[in-house]
């Protein structure tokens, strides 16, 4: 008999979980490839490198997994009350209460469905919008299609009541096809081409959508090779785990870390039907995004974990979950993929998670018979039935008082008040069924909270907007929001100025991008160097305080240096010259001599000649600042005497020419280098 792990306490917040297809399915609607092309133009002639989305029955063919290819089916009920489909079957229950599983991730799915005129349909399920509320036939559809606990609202209005949901296989298996091949293969399975979009998911909590660009290469991790067969179809080979590629556009191959594995035993395991239960916890939310297949190895008594005595291979909706808080949820149950009943699975087993972009994450234990789930039925009359309708008793003072309580918790209350009355309608009543009935209703009434407002504010950035939100403390609902619109612009007054021996600095002006000034109590402004009076170029650092506004923008200006003065003539007119100054030299050593003079006010600058003739013959001419009054002639001979001179100089415009004009120079100076 064919057991399942439906999720009830992974389902208490499936609101929706993945995106459905408002058009018929076809056989090639569950085989997704995403054909990223290799970059090696040599390998590129042979090999294709591509997303293929492959059945169960694909997916499994050659991983050594017992039965991998039975499809047969059952009319025996399991201790969940579901009807036994074979070795890839449907998953109804949790669905319309609970919302769809986390398995719209990396799931290729379909729904079926009945309207009030008893017309059917079936819907493709490529993935959900981020709140649940609708799911998407393909990564390109734009529009969606609306779902609430099971109640299916077409594009064209049509209502539709969900009967019947499946898991088909994994939509994005990393696989070499040959070139020649791909025609083929986009023949049998729908191909993205290079670049294509990954895409899947429902947020919440730990659990995140996501949308990637493919990028699959011959290093890739976990690649397949697929293999065209005289009828057209393709066999795809073992996962090969040489790789050290992820897969996925800008992304490097994950190693899934801070993973708490949990082992069930005694009444916490076989409440969803299954014979053995494996949680992962801790930080499971990106690897549970990200999972594609479960394999369960049994090696019986052989705790070295060498030789396999049985593999199985399981598939998402009848035996993995994933949970918004309750972490990875896995299950191997009885039926036609597994064959070992009760305490003949009692041994050494190991557990591997395949995710997409990830190395494989094992897990190794040993089941006891504790660990082993033994489906007790119990009667009517049973302490466990007892304590149950108790529990349901104490919820029925809960009803008719939803505007009293928090929204999504008294939602999830409802969902499991009905839960635990439809446990105790069956005919047979199973004892980890009703432990888990009690269980989760007792945690949904101990969940109902009431309403408790405070002002949360969302700081607004450069890039985007903020809010200030009246957020419920206890449930995160938000009752009213008043944007703040984000920071457009953050201007200097000036950006420029030039010397004037005085400190200068501009002020700040920021807007946000409704035009309005944000006031200055909103941020500081600090400045490399708000004292200087000197030419350069400076800072200017504007970081707001994160009360409304958050982030920093740093800015600069510049002090440039005081102009030579000048004098304007328009005409030929003369220009005084400066006044003729005096010399006096010193400090003479082999091969320098100092010389100083008397400053000239008004002058833009010396000139200072010198020889070794008295004539100034072969003189050099020195230039110097205006503001200096001596300077040191160096790499002079020695023991030679030198002649000194110094005059200034004014420069002038004549008809916006630039003309320098020269005082008389200075009566010349003799002094001799030293000669030792």
């Amino acid at each position: 008999m064919r057991k399942r792990l439906i999720g009830k306490a992974f389902a208490i917040a499936m609101s929706g979980a993945m995106v459905l297809t408002a058009t018929p399915v076809t056989a090639n609607i569950f085989n997704v490839a995403h054909i990223v092309k290799a970059a090696d133009d040599a390998q590129q002639d042979e090999w294709t490198y591509c997303y293929v989305g492959l059945t169960w029955a694909e997916y499994w063919a050659n991983e050594g997994v017992y039965n991998a290819n039975d499809t047969s089916s059952s009319d025996v009920e399991d201790s969940h009350y579901e009807k036994d489909k074979g070795g890839y079957d449907v998953v109804t229950r949790a669905t319309t209460n609970h919302g769809l599983h986390r398995g719209s991730f990396q799931g290729n799915a379909v729904i079926e469905a009945k309207a009030s005129d008893d017309t059917t349909k079936e819907f493709s399920v490529s993935h959900w919008s981020k709140d649940g509320k609708k799911f998407y036939q393909s990564s390109t559809d734009a529009t969606g299609v609306s779902y609430a606990k099971g109640t299916i609202t077409d594009t064209d209005g049509t209502q539709y009541k969900l009967t019947s949901y499946e898991v088909k296989g994994t939509k994005y298996v990393p696989v070499k096809v040959k070139t020649t091949d791909l025609d083929a293969l986009k023949a049998n399975h729908t191909v993205v081409e290079n670049g294509g979009t990954l895409v899947g998911g429902y947020g919440e909590n730990q659990l995140k959508s996501y949308q990637k660009t493919a990028n699959v290469t011959a290093n890739t991790y976990g690649l397949k090779t697929a293999t065209k067969q005289e009828d057209g179809s393709f066999i795809f080979s073992a996962r090969s785990n040489e790789g050290t590629e992820s897969g996925v556009k800008d992304e490097a191959l994950k190693e899934a870390t801070g993973v708490t594995p949990n082992l069930r035993s005694g009444d916490a395991v076989g409440s969803y039907g299954e014979t053995l239960r494996l949680d992962l916890n801790g930080d499971y939310g990106d690897l549970g995004a990200n999972l594609q297949s479960v394999k369960w190895t049994f090696y019986g008594d052989d705790s070295t974990y060498t030789t396999p005595v049985k593999t199985y291979g399981t598939k998402f909706a009848a035996d993995n979950w994933m949970h918004k808080s309750m972490g990875i949820q896995l299950g191997l149950t009885e039926s036609a993929r597994f064959d070992l009943s009760g305490n003949a699975a009692v041994g050494y087993w190991s557990v591997t998670v395949s995710a997409l972009g990830y190395k494989d994450y094992t897990y190794k234990f040993h089941a006891d018979k504790e660990n082993i789930a033994q489906h007790v039925v119990i009667a009517s009359d049973s302490d466990e039935v007892k304590a149950l309708q108790s529990t349901i008793k104490t919820a029925d003072s809960y009803l008719e008082k939803e505007t009293e309580y928090c929204a999504k918790p008294y939602s999830d209350f409802k969902t499991e008040y009905k839960e635990a009355q439809d446990a105790l309608k069956h005919d047979t009543l199973y004892k980890a069924n009703i432990l888990e009935a009690n269980t989760h209703l007792s945690n949904a009434i101990e969940s109902l909270t009431k309403p408790e407002y405070k002002e949360v504010v969302k700081a607004a950035t450069l890039e985007k907007d903020g809010s200030i939100d009246d957020t419920c403390v206890n449930c995160g609902d938000v009752r009213k929001s008043t944007p703040i619109a984000k920071i457009a612009s953050i201007d200097l007054d000036k950006t420029s100025f030039t010397e004037n021996g005085q400190a200068q600095k501009p002020s700040v002006t920021v807007k946000d991008s409704t035009g309005a000034v944000i006031s200055a109590d909103n941020y500081t402004v600090s400045y490399s160097d708000a004292n200087s009076t000197k030419a350069g170029t400076y800072k200017v650092t504007v970081k707001f305080n994160g009360k409304k506004y958050a982030g920093t923008k740093e800015l600069s200006y510049t002090i440039s240096a005081k102009p030579a003065a000048t004098t304007t003539v328009t005409n030929a007119a003369t220009v005084k010259a400066p006044a003729k100054t005096t010399v006096k030299l010193s400090k003479a050593k082999k091969t320098s001599i100092k010389v100083s003079w008397k400053k000239v006010s008004g002058v833009a600058a010396y000139q200072i000649q010198y020889s070794t003739s008295k004539n100034f013959k072969k003189a050099k001419t020195v230039k110097v600042s205006a503001k200096s009054a001596s300077k040191v002639l160096k790499k002079l001979k020695k023991n030679k005497k030198y002649y000194v001179r110094v005059r200034s100089y004014k420069v002038t415009k004549v008809n916006n020419k630039s003309k320098n004009v020269y005082s008389a120079w200075s009566a010349k100076k003799a002094l001799k280098t030293k000669k030792k």
